[in-house]
């Protein structure tokens, strides 16, 4: 009597071992996505300055993304149609972090989780244009048109590697750099202590593609 009662506690001491483990498993691979709470209202006025607002894509159904700008805010998006692109935890801090992965009518969308901070957009259609209403499938010379007003003009040439001042410019809105790759829209972003791009792809006098980023 005494043996099978050992033997019981012994196979009740691995079912709940197991139990714990398979619980942990579990909140880990199923539900650990909706255990984060997102900040829906997350404020980003801060970035409503006038160069933050020239690294946007807009659509005519209304939606209008900007670089550091809180996407939550925008109509007509299903949040949590997404995938995690990026995770990972701040351990001094208790903090996890998620950037996911969202297409939009052609355009890829990078964005944090949490706040809702737009960190990457990448579109190769022609549904999306920036602000000054340049888009996939236009000419790379209305770059030139509607941007280098504003801007310092330079052209790097990527074999010398040298860079040439086409045009000048006290203190301008952006800097411009055109290579044979395409055209660079560029400038720096104090607050977020990044320079924020966009990146003109072209082939054969086109735009191809548009890339919206930050980095440091």
């Amino acid at each position: 009597m005494k043996k099978k009662i050992n033997i019981f506690l012994v196979v009740l001491l691995i079912t709940s071992v197991f139990a714990m483990g398979q619980q942990k498993t579990n909140l880990n691979s199923n539900d650990y996505k909706t255990e984060l709470i997102p900040d829906i209202n997350s404020d980003d006025s801060a970035y409503d300055d006038s160069r933050t607002l020239e690294f946007c894509l807009k659509n005519d159904k209304g939606i209008n993304l900007c670089l550091y700008h809180n996407i939550r805010k925008q109509n007509g998006i299903d949040f949590e149609d997404n995938e995690i692109y990026a995770e990972w935890t701040l351990k001094m801090q208790n903090k996890i972090i998620r950037w996911v992965k969202q297409e939009l009518d052609g355009l890829s969308v990078i964005w944090d989780y949490m706040d809702g901070t737009i960190l990457k957009m990448e579109t190769t259609s022609s549904h999306w244009s920036t602000k000054r209403g340049v888009k996939v499938g236009d000419p790379i010379s209305k770059i030139m048109e509607f941007y280098a007003p504003d801007a310092k003009v330079t052209y790097y040439n990527f074999e010398t590697k040298e860079s040439t001042i086409i045009s000048d410019k006290a203190n301008p809105l952006l800097f411009l750099r055109e290579d044979n790759e395409g055209i660079l829209v560029y400038v720096a972003n104090m607050l977020a202590e990044e320079t924020m791009y966009i990146r003109f792809t072209q082939e054969n006098g086109l735009i191809t593609k548009i890339q919206i980023y930050a980095a440091t």
